[in-house]
């Protein structure tokens, strides 16, 4: 996993975001973390993660609105960086296609454990 070796979690749970935090961390990932879209905005801008996990319900602005500036916004330098939405709210079926062409990835938290990130990561790579 050689490729993707910063990664950036936004989400606004913390014991979720600590917990992907110290797995990630200890296996050997350079982390950062954001509690909400606003702040993954700036994190993003400021860390240049090779990959986001990007959380869909989140306060001030949610995932898809993150997604949308990361994506179009060359400023943030993230236009061509790996992006996996995290949600609880299904399979995915029903995102839009302009969200889906955005998008690298869709997990659903509930649906998957810690050692299923290495494997989302080194599919992305």
């Amino acid at each position: 996993m050689a490729g993707l070796r910063k990664i950036l979690l936004v989400e606004d749970n913390p014991e979720l975001r600590n917990l992907y935090k110290l797995f990630l961390h200890g296996h050997g990932f350079d982390v950062d973390m954001a509690a909400d879209g606003e702040e993954g905005l700036v994190a993003a801008k400021k860390f240049k993660p090779d990959l986001i996990f990007l959380d869909i319900m989140m306060p001030k602005m949610d995932g898809f609105q993150v997604l949308k500036i990361l994506r179009h916004d060359e400023s943030y330098g993230c236009t061509k960086t790996k992006i996996v939405l995290l949600t609880n709210l299904g399979d995915g079926s029903k995102v839009s296609p302009s969200v889906r062409k955005d998008m690298d990835g869709y997990v659903v938290k509930a649906e998957i454990n810690l050692d299923d990130f290495l494997e989302i990561i080194k599919s992305l790579e």
